[in-house]
C-alpha cells in the first residue's frame, strides 16, 4: 500500500512538473518595431542609403545601422522599396511612413524616409533573424 502510494506521488510530481515547465517556456507572440531610414545617396545616383533602427545603441556618425551579407559587406538598395521588400521576407510588416526635411538657412536638406516596419516574435532573437548591421560585425 506504501508503494502504490510513493508511485503515485512521483507520478503526480513528475507530470506537474512538467506541466509547469511548459506553461514557463510556452510565451506568448509580441510586436516589436523598426524604422527603416532612407536617404538619397547623391545629386548622380538613383541608389539609396538604408539605416535599420530597432532601438540599438549606435553612433550617430557610424555605420552600425547599415545591413550587410554574411560576409560584412554593406547591402545596396536600389530603392526604399527594394529595402522594405527585403524585410517583408524576413517576416517584417509595413505600418506606416512619414517624411522628415529639415530646412537650413532657407534650402531644403534632402529629405530622410521612415518607414515603420513591425514582426510577431516570441522572443527577443527572433528580431534579427535573417538581418545583419554592421555593428553587429564589429
Amino acid at each position: 500500500m506504501k508503494k502504490r502510494i510513493l508511485i503515485a506521488m512521483i507520478v503526480l510530481a513528475a507530470m506537474f512538473s512538467g506541466a509547469s515547465a511548459y506553461a514557463q517556456t510556452e510565451e506568448k507572440p509580441h510586436k516589436v518595431y523598426c524604422e527603416i531610414i532612407s536617404t538619397a545617396r547623391g545629386m548622380f545616383s538613383n541608389k539609396t542609403t538604408v539605416e535599420l533602427d530597432f532601438g540599438q545603441y549606435a553612433s550617430w556618425w557610424s555605420a552600425d545601422r547599415n545591413l550587410v551579407d554574411e560576409n560584412g559587406q554593406s547591402i545596396n538598395f536600389n530603392s526604399i522599396l527594394d529595402a522594405v521588400n527585403y524585410m517583408a521576407v524576413r517576416g517584417w510588416v509595413f505600418e506606416q511612413m512619414y517624411v522628415v526635411q529639415t530646412f537650413t538657412k532657407g534650402d531644403s536638406d534632402t529629405p530622410a524616409y521612415h518607414w515603420i516596419m513591425s514582426k510577431d516574435v516570441t522572443d527577443p532573437s527572433q528580431i534579427m533573424e535573417g538581418l545583419q548591421t554592421r555593428g553587429d560585425t564589429k
